[in-house]
């Protein structure tokens, strides 16, 4: 992928409602991305749809991927092979391949569109949580209940974040009495039990090295301080964003990969994006007073953008541009608590 420049303004803020919003930010497509309806054409060329397909001629599943790419670009960390794995592991190495070697990977591309096609096969998607229950419960853009799961104990809070790299998220809980993270690979078990901050900080998950696994984090809100960990032992980053009573928000702000800090103003609604030295970015006024801030890639592709969730009406309203609102939808029940995710 070329590294690919970018500007932002900061302008000046106006009291605006959901849909409106004062951050500028450059938004382009990665090298290669493609929708699930293009990859459906090329796997109907390569093995007539066929994702389990082994005919032992060196390639396998629904995309004809060979051994040797299906290693090297992560692969393994899904099943031993493609035939293996799901359509949409499948689809998520498809994906890295196509962004570094091209649409030329494939002999079925040309008429496919996939030379052309710049949407991304799984964008972010929403979820909630019910502290009744301890119930999690996984969604996409259209309100649809992709999956549920039960997991930590009443009282903790709701994390989730690919944990292994492996191109989806997962579900993990933090002890607020005892600052400890829970992270589960699996959405079951409990793979990794960590200590970190003290009780009472606000849990943070990002990829903060770029490395395309989810690490930890914990905020200080007395000091309005982001601790941040590379390797979910030690803190790597200390740094000092917005003020004490703020809310800590995370982002892939420049759509390089590395998270950034960021903090939402309750008082006047106002987000504000950072770096990992403490510099403003931008800032933009979103959604109304007492709604959730909420950030993630709803394009599945380029940065970060915001959202807000009405917590009143159980509403997400998700901005792709930091300017509209490009999705409104109900999941969920008032009361619970948002999440996202790439499912």
């Amino acid at each position: 992928m070329t590294n690919r420049s970018f500007t932002r303004r900061l302008r000046a803020a106006a009291t605006v409602l959901a849909g409106a919003a004062c951050l500028t930010v450059a938004i382009q497509a990665p090298a290669g991305a493609a929708s699930v309806s293009t990859w459906d054409k090329i796997a109907q060329c390569e093995s007539t749809n066929n994702w389990s397909i082994n005919t032992n001629n060196g390639y396998y599943g629904g995309l004809q991927i060979s051994l040797s790419n299906w290693r090297s670009y992560g692969g393994t960390a899904y099943a031993a092979r493609p035939d293996l794995a799901t359509k949409k592991q499948q689809i998520l190495i498809a994906e890295k391949i196509l962004a570094s070697q091209g649409a030329r990977a494939w002999g079925c591309a040309p008429g496919t569109g996939l030379a052309t096609d710049t949407a991304a096969p799984y964008p972010d998607g929403i979820g909630a949580y019910d502290p009744g229950t301890g119930t999690f419960y996984e969604g996409n853009q259209a309100g649809a209940t992709l999956g549920s799961a039960k997991f930590g104990n009443a009282g903790w809070k709701p994390l989730a974040g690919d944990w292994t790299g492996k191109g989806t998220s997962s579900l993990g809980a933090y002890d607020p009495a005892t600052g400890t993270f829970y992270l589960s690979n699996d959405n079951v078990n409990t793979a990794a039990t960590i200590k970190f901050g003290n009780p009472g900080w606000i849990p943070l998950v990002g990829d903060w090295n770029g490395t395309g696994t989810s690490k930890i984090g914990a905020y200080d809100p007395n000091t309005a301080t982001f601790y941040l960990s590379n390797d979910n032992v030690n803190t790597t980053t200390t740094v000092k964003f917005g003020n004490p009573g703020w809310i800590p928000l995370v982002g892939d702000w420049n759509g390089t990969g590395t998270y950034g800090v960021g903090a939402y103003d309750p008082n006047t609604g106002t987000f504000y994006e950072g770096n990992q030295a403490g510099t403003t970015l931008g800032s933009a006024k979103f959604g109304n007073p007492g709604w959730t801030p909420l950030v993630g890639k709803w394009t599945g592709k380029g940065p970060s953008t915001i959202g807000a969730y009405d917590p009143s009406s159980g509403t997400f309203y998700l901005s792709n541009d930091n300017t509209n609102t490009a999705v409104t939808v109900t999941f969920g029940n008032p009361g619970w608590i948002p999440i996202t995710g790439n499912w």
